[in-house]
């Protein structure tokens, strides 16, 4: 591993100066950013450690909804009381991400901000779009994980467990920044490649999360989260599906967000219509879940997976519903 300096500021301005100093990464638990390291497809001279900054690591219950810092290890987010009873999908979601002892370590910004798992893109040897060159070498090489939906540009995918169950629930993302704090939704914080081929995420040169705010008006009683993946062990899903019905007692306020399919997670407004009550409606939400994708050579199996994974989906939050 490349030597480095830790940099342990008192404060976000320090920090943010800090970083922009020069070749400087923010580090939270490390669970990414020392395996890039080590892989060499990152080679920072100072990393700036978030976790002496005050106010990031707390959970605080609000009439609005719940703030959760970003400095919050998944494992006190999923076995939180006020979390677990209020946003179940968050816990559920976070339960299936990595492994307990990753989950007792990894923190809420890091998996918000971690970078893809693709096996190109983590190996110094290749040069791609995602890392300042040209071209995606997994559309004619292996993409067996890889993206069927928006894959075009990258057809890397969104590695967090977090981020559909988020857009789900339009969470609010509050960021540090050198103008001081700024907020966006969840659906407004994760970009795809059309955006911009080098970020997977809105934060400017400097800035980085400070909490994430579940909104009290989409808590949602039925809800189901879905996914496959190849083991059962430590692993990332290769589909998955977050479903939301009748968020803050609306009736059909539904969501419906696809995970591992595409390199931001994809809200299906299209299925979420399809899912009415009716005796047919799997059969109709699930009917459609390939539309729009583009599946590359080896990695068609993600739509019917996704079909099936949308019928388990429907069948689980109705079930919750009737008790």
């Amino acid at each position: 591993m490349r030597p480095f300096k830790v940099i342990r500021p008192t404060n976000e301005k320090e920090a943010m100066e800090q970083v922009s100093k020069g070749n400087a990464s923010y580090l939270a638990a490390g669970t990414d950013l020392l395996n890039r390291i080590k892989e060499h497809v990152a080679s920072p001279d100072s990393v700036v450690d978030l976790k002496s900054l005050p106010g990031m690591n707390t959970i605080e219950v609000t009439d609005q909804g719940i703030w959760i810092g970003a400095l919050v290890r998944l494992s006190a987010v999923s076995s939180h009381t006020d979390v677990l009873s209020r946003f179940p999908a968050v816990c559920e979601t976070i339960i299936h991400a990595a492994t307990p002892q990753i989950r007792n370590m990894a923190t809420v910004g890091g998996n918000l901000c971690q970078k893809p798992r693709c096996w190109y893109l983590r190996h110094e040897g290749y040069s791609c779009v995602k890392n300042g060159g040209t071209g995606c070498w997994a559309r004619d090489g292996e993409n067996e994980f890889h993206g069927i939906f928006d894959n075009q540009i990258c057809s890397a995918t969104q590695p967090s467990n977090l981020a559909p169950v988020l857009v789900a629930h339009e969470a609010v993302i509050e960021i540090a920044s050198k103008d001081g704090v700024r907020e966006l939704t969840a659906d407004q914080f994760f970009i795809g490649p059309s955006s911009d081929p080098l970020r997977e995420v809105s934060l400017e040169e400097g800035e980085f999360v400070r909490r994430v705010m579940l909104p009290e008006s989409t808590r949602a009683g039925s809800w189901a989260y879905e996914e496959a993946r190849e083991k059962q062990s430590f692993d990332w899903a290769q589909a998955s599906v977050t479903l939301l019905l009748d968020r803050g007692g609306r009736k059909g306020d539904h969501r419906v967000v696809l995970g591992a399919v595409s390199p931001a997670p994809l809200r299906r407004s299209d299925i979420e219509k399809k899912i009415d009550g009716s005796d047919d409606e799997i059969a109709e939400a699930s009917g459609i879940a390939g539309a729009g994708a583009t599946p590359l050579s080896e990695n068609g199996y993600k739509i019917p997976m996704l079909k099936g994974l949308i019928g388990k989906a429907i069948r689980s939050a109705r079930s919750r519903k009737e008790g």
